[in-house]
């Protein structure tokens, strides 16, 4: 009974350890280094299009993750690519970037300071 107990443990610690291996935690200032040096990351914008129209990484698509139809836009996405997802803070980025994990994106990044700390960082806003 204790292997068994001590089996799943380490079974449950070993698949929480690889679907983490997928998800790259960033803050803003790292995001615009990557962005500059690497012309094929897709930035995802998750916040409303209000928020999106207010301003943006250039560049940048916007998915609402709070529509209903947010999962089948980025289903429609290439699990291939790189992606450095966002919203404000990072509580709807996060909600999407498991979501991408679980459909078997490759690579996806959260950027953890959100847009607040993009504009807190003065760094480049598209209207």
């Amino acid at each position: 009974m204790k292997l068994k107990l001590i089996f799943s443990v380490l079974l449950f610690l070993t698949i929480a350890t690889l679907g983490a291996q997928n998800k790259i935690e960033l803050n803003s200032k790292q995001v615009s280094e990557m962005l500059l040096n690497d012309g094929k990351i897709i930035v995802l914008d998750v916040r409303t299009s209000d928020e999106f129209n207010e301003g943006h990484v250039k560049g940048a698509i916007n998915i609402d993750i709070r529509q209903s139809d947010a999962c089948a836009k980025i289903d429609k996405l290439s699990r291939n690519n790189k992606y450095i997802v966002h919203c404000r803070s990072n509580h709807r980025s996060g909600v999407a970037v498991d979501y991408m994990l679980q459909k078997g994106f490759k690579s996806v990044c959260q950027m953890m300071d959100g847009w607040s700390g993009w504009v807190s960082n003065n760094l480049p806003v598209q209207k």
